[in-house]
């Protein structure tokens, strides 16, 4: 119990802050990843870019349907910088397309370990089981139209730092886009 509230404090500090990225720009820490297993738990932090498309997803949602459907996430090994342009993340790590988690996205999120939630914040969340989205190297993450051939991204993000997920692990990732009105 006292374990779970010094992660979800921990998590809770790092929303908001500045991570630098491998290029040297700094970019806002807007969600993460929390991996599992052999008796550990680790925290990792995303920061993401809403993309062009995403853009677009937002602005036609708020006036009725998205004109485009976000389908699921993909892993990468990619360390380029997320940019507005990109519609797929850069390097796909084979077998890591994953479907959105079915109750998702949520304003506000009700998943007490989604601590960047808010009224004004959109979650995502994908959850990998243990056989789902191995390997090494796992630095990026995008949420796409299509998890096979994607043509649009919601957004790119990059991991804090790469890691390893293995067949024994499990992986539970948070995408929150706050919605700023600047």
């Amino acid at each position: 119990m006292l374990r779970g509230i010094v992660e979800r404090a921990k998590v809770r500090g790092m929303m908001g802050k500045m991570m630098q990225m491998s290029d040297g720009r700094l970019h806002k820490v807007n969600g993460f990843a929390i991996l599992e297993g052999a008796g550990r738990r680790r925290i990792i932090p995303v920061a993401n870019i809403v993309t062009n498309d995403g853009d677009i997803y937002y602005a036609t949602g708020a006036v009725g349907t998205p004109s485009w459907a976000v389908a699921g996430m993909r892993l990468g090994t990619g360390t380029t910088p997320p940019v507005k342009t990109a519609t797929d993340l850069t390097t796909f790590l084979a077998g890591s397309g994953k479907a959105v988690d079915a109750t998702y996205p949520k304003v506000p999120d009700d998943d007490t370990d989604n601590t960047g939630d808010g009224a004004d914040v959109v979650s995502w969340r994908v959850s990998y089981a243990t056989g789902e989205g191995n390997g090494p190297g796992i630095a990026e993450l995008a949420l796409v139209d299509n998890i096979t051939t994607p043509t649009k991204a919601l957004c790119h993000a990059l991991f804090g730092v790469a890691f390893t997920k293995t067949s024994s692990d499990t992986l539970k990732v948070f995408v929150n886009h706050t919605m700023n009105g600047v």
